[in-house]
């Protein structure tokens, strides 16, 4: 009996030695996706927003465009916002259609829309303080703060390091999910 038990622990002993190695791939993997969103001159995707106000739901289609200093966001859907843009630098926002702006007041961590989701998912891979890092099958995830009570939860694919999804809750409650489909990087 205590030979099998010696020979038990033998084995785990020799498999921790590879999920370190996964653990490291992990920490690098999310290291080189926030240095080059930080690095980025563009950034570039589509995103699906469903936005969640508790009793009803909205549901908006987004082309995202980030040059760097601001981030243009262009609705698709639904149809009736379609061609709405709105561009939000570093704690503004101004909202405008054919050309005519009008300021749509500062964004915070604890009043997103679902315009500002989308700044904020990038605010936090560039900046937001980690809070876990885990693997979910061969997609790599990690948890950041996007403000006082709201967190970011993102899944990224673990070998391009695109994100593919995201949630932001507040305060123990999912407000926002976002689908990311074409993520480009320069």
């Amino acid at each position: 009996m205590r030979k099998r038990v010696v020979s038990a622990l033998m084995m785990i002993l020799l498999l921790l030695p590879g999920c370190g190695e996964r653990e490291k791939r992990l920490e690098e993997g999310f290291q080189a996706l926030r240095d080059a969103v930080t690095a980025a001159q563009s950034i570039r995707f589509r995103a699906a927003v469903t936005a969640d106000y508790g009793d009803s739901a909205a549901e908006y289609t987004m082309n995202v465009s980030y040059d760097g200093s601001q981030t243009t966001i262009e609705l698709l859907t639904p149809e009736i916002l379609a061609g709405v843009k709105a561009v939000v630098t570093r704690g503004e926002s101004q909202v405008g259609y054919d050309g005519v702006m009008l300021g749509a007041g500062p964004l915070d961590g604890e009043g997103l829309t679902p315009v500002g989701v989308l700044p904020a998912m990038l605010d936090a891979l560039a900046s937001g303080y980690v809070e876990l890092l885990w693997w979910d099958g061969e997609i790599m995830a990690a948890r950041l703060y996007v403000g006082e009570n709201s967190v970011l939860t993102v899944w990224l694919d673990g070998q391009s390091l695109a994100p593919t999804a995201a949630e932001i809750a507040a305060e123990g409650r999912t407000v926002a999910t976002v689908h990311v489909e074409g993520w480009e990087i320069s």
